[in-house]
């Protein structure tokens, strides 16, 4: 795995104009490292979307609703950063965004810390 903040091609001269992309070395991220020195690790993805080309996005623009909660109640799974899942239909994980971030409703099925 190479990240995306190495550079790229890994057989060109990062001094050269769009090839160093970061500062990552293009020898780490190997799965085997990444799990061995990281083992609680994860990834999150969010508002993923799928379909036909050009059928996911429209220019119409949309809304969104803001909802927020109050209480001293914290769920038992954590907090949920920046960008990640909240809520929504059939969601079962934290509900909670870290400070200063409010849980915004997307669509009844996904809701996004932000």
């Amino acid at each position: 795995m190479l990240w995306l903040d190495s550079s790229y091609p890994t057989n060109k001269d990062p001094s050269v104009p769009g090839v160093k992309r970061g500062p990552c070395a293009t020898t780490s991220g190997k799965p085997e490292d990444v799990e061995k020195n990281s083992p609680n690790a994860s990834v999150t993805f969010s508002n993923i979307k799928f379909g036909d080309i050009g059928s996911t996005y429209s220019t119409t623009g949309g809304t969104t609703t803001t909802t927020t909660t109050s209480g001293s109640t914290q769920p038992t799974g954590g907090t949920v950063p920046q960008w990640g899942q909240c809520g929504g239909i059939g969601y079962t994980g934290p509900t909670i965004c870290v400070s200063p971030y409010k849980c915004n409703v997307q669509n009844p099925y996904y809701s996004q810390c932000y």
